[in-house]
């Protein structure tokens, strides 16, 4: 079977395979227009097959498709066939389907070795020493025998042969390079019909997982996107290629920059490594919207960085589903007010905005009304402290419920004596007026007078004082309220750290 190819260093005594050039040309002429326009790349492969026959005189014209190089066998499937009668046909025949070639012969592993390299054989039976390759071509009635390899994608896919059954000629010259033309021409249209395919699962999955399949060479910097990845960058979907610098100005600055370290490392690792990022990308208009970015570098066979690969994948939803529960997480569920976590994560995330006061407030006998109308009365109380208060304050400014009826208020950009200012406001705004609530079963809402006392700590533009310590300060001064009196604002000094009473208003 063709399972034992024919050395290509045996000596050929015999005339050359008669060729007619212009039929020759016109046949691959036939062939490459099947290639091109028939709905499957096989049926056109097997029209080719069928115009190389009859100008070549051959009996066969066969593709044995190579499946797997083992370290002692190699796996070919006979896929295609051209007989130029019934007797002459094998593809039909069991022992080549999904044969395998055992590499034990040293000429025969030679052989697959020079087809791996893309090299070319003929052979002529008669010609041949005696052996078991010459009795294994003759029990199949071959006189004549030439291949070439077909190579896709410089790998290996498989072989291109003819059998000769009447004739002992030499294929080299015009009839290999027939063959190779063929088999070059069978290579582009399988290249053709992989990149089509590869095409259209892309396009599925970025209709099915909204997304973009992108890739760079590191080579020259050429960029390959899939076309709704080139649609939702504004390009039509014809657009030859997308610039590199383009692309990547569509990245938020502050991610770009993530980006570049996160390749650096990729890059020196030795082998292919995948990184994830949550970026923030411009499209066609001017919003910025987040997409994770998923890519893997891919080597060389000598370990070179080549290629950077990847998708780009929607998460806005998930990011604006993130942002709601952070927002949830950080707010106090009954008055809307910041929690702690949402102080703390201003305070982390703002750390250069300088100088920033903080104000901590208590509600003065809060237990009191909770005793005497119940605790639906004091959360009703509360929600309408919230409210009073945040008409005192700026946007930029930081509501916060730290528990019970205690408060702070995280203020930026302020001088001693604003801050002050500020918290007078809030104490007069809270004390000058009573609140009208509802209370469970009675008819007339209840007016209830309240007041609060508060401290005020600073910290400064030199300073690096922690949360912890810049509450304590504000803490402190809040004692000092409480102490002298209630309904009262005490600043801290807060280099000093000793708390001053301000001018006290009891109310």
């Amino acid at each position: 079977m063709h399972g034992h190819p024919l050395p290509s260093s045996q000596s050929i005594r015999a005339a050359a395979v008669p060729l007619v050039t212009d039929n020759c040309l016109a046949a691959l002429a036939r062939g490459s227009t099947a290639l091109m326009t028939m709905e499957h790349w096989a049926d056109g492969v097997d029209r080719l097959l069928a115009e190389l026959g009859p100008v070549t005189g051959a009996s066969r014209v066969w593709i044995f498709q190579l499946l797997e190089v083992q370290p002692e066998a190699v796996v070919q499937d006979y896929v295609f066939e051209w007989a130029a009668s019934e007797r002459y046909r094998q593809l039909t025949q069991r022992r080549f389907r999904f044969f395998s070639s055992s590499l034990a012969d040293p000429e025969y592993r030679r052989l697959v070795e020079e087809r791996q390299a893309g090299g070319r054989h003929d052979f002529c039976v008669p010609a041949m020493p005696e052996g078991p390759l010459k009795r294994h071509l003759e029990s199949q009635a071959i006189r004549s025998m030439a291949t070439v390899p077909i190579v896709v994608n410089g790998r290996w896919w498989g072989t291109l042969g003819v059998d000769d059954c009447e004739r002992a000629v030499s294929w080299v010259g015009p009839g290999l390079d027939l063959l190779e033309t063929a088999a070059q021409m069978i290579a582009a249209a399988l290249y053709r019909y992989q990149l089509g395919h590869r095409s259209r699962q892309v396009e599925l999955f970025h209709k099915v997982a909204d997304c973009g399949v992108w890739e760079v060479s590191l080579r020259n910097g050429r960029v390959w996107c899939s076309h709704g990845l080139k649609m939702a960058l504004g390009y039509p979907e014809t657009y030859p290629r997308v610039p590199l610098r383009r692309l990547v100005a569509r990245l938020h600055p502050e991610d770009r920059a993530e980006l570049w370290l996160r390749l650096r490392a990729a890059c020196r690792e030795p082998e292919p490594a995948q990184f994830r990022l949550d970026a923030r990308v411009r499209l066609t208009d001017d919003a910025w919207s987040w997409y994770e970015i998923i890519a893997e570098m891919q080597h060389n066979e000598q370990g070179e960085p080549v290629a950077l690969a990847g998708v780009l994948v929607d998460i806005s939803r998930r990011k604006h589903e993130e942002e709601q529960a952070q927002a949830a997480s950080e707010r106090d569920a009954l008055t809307g007010a910041l929690n702690r976590r949402g102080l703390d994560r201003q305070m982390t995330e703002y750390p250069a905005i300088s100088p920033r006061h903080l104000i901590l407030l208590d509600i003065d006998h809060f237990k009191q009304v909770n005793d005497t109308y119940g605790h639906p009365v004091g959360d009703a109380l509360l929600s309408q402290l919230v409210d009073r208060l945040q008409h005192e304050l700026r946007p930029e400014d930081c509501l916060v419920r730290l528990g019970g009826e205690e408060f702070a208020v995280l203020a930026t950009g302020m001088k001693d004596e604003q801050a002050a200012a500020l918290a007078e406001r809030l104490r007069r705004r809270v004390a000058d007026a009573p609140f009208r609530v509802d209370v469970p079963g009675g008819g007339v809402p209840v007016a209830i007078s309240m007041a609060i006392s508060l401290g005020v700590a600073r910290q400064s533009r030199h300073n690096a004082e922690s949360l912890g310590q810049l509450m304590a300060e504000a803490d402190q001064a809040l004692y000092a309220a409480k102490h002298a009196g209630r309904n009262t604002v005490v600043a801290c000094d807060s280099f000093a750290a000793k708390c001053t009473p301000s001018k006290a208003s009891n109310g």
